[in-house]
C-alpha cells in the first residue's frame, strides 16, 4: 500500500478517516440504497463516497463483493 501524502491532502483540503474494512464496505455498498428521487447533490455525494470506499480497499489489497440490495432493503422517502 502506497503511503499517504499528508501534506498533498492538505492542500486538497481532505483528511484522514480510519475505519475499520467492514465500515468501509458498508459506506461503499450504502449509497445503492438511497432513494432515485433524492436531490442530485445527494446522489452524486454518496457516489463520490461510495468510490472513494471501494478504492481504498483496493489500494489496500482487501477484497470487495458489491452487494445490490433487494428493493425491499432501500431506504424510502417519507
Amino acid at each position: 500500500m502506497k503511503p499517504s501524502n499528508l501534506e498533498k491532502e492538505k492542500k486538497q483540503s481532505k483528511v484522514s478517516l480510519l475505519l475499520d474494512p467492514e465500515d468501509i464496505k458498508f459506506l461503499a455498498n450504502e449509497w445503492r440504497k438511497i432513494p432515485e428521487d433524492v436531490p442530485q447533490s445527494v446522489s452524486e455525494a454518496w457516489a463520490r463516497i461510495a468510490f472513494r470506499a471501494s478504492t481504498a480497499l483496493h489500494k489496500s489489497g482487501i477484497d470487495y463483493e458489491p452487494e445490490f440490495p433487494e428493493e425491499s432493503m432501500k431506504y424510502k422517502k417519507s
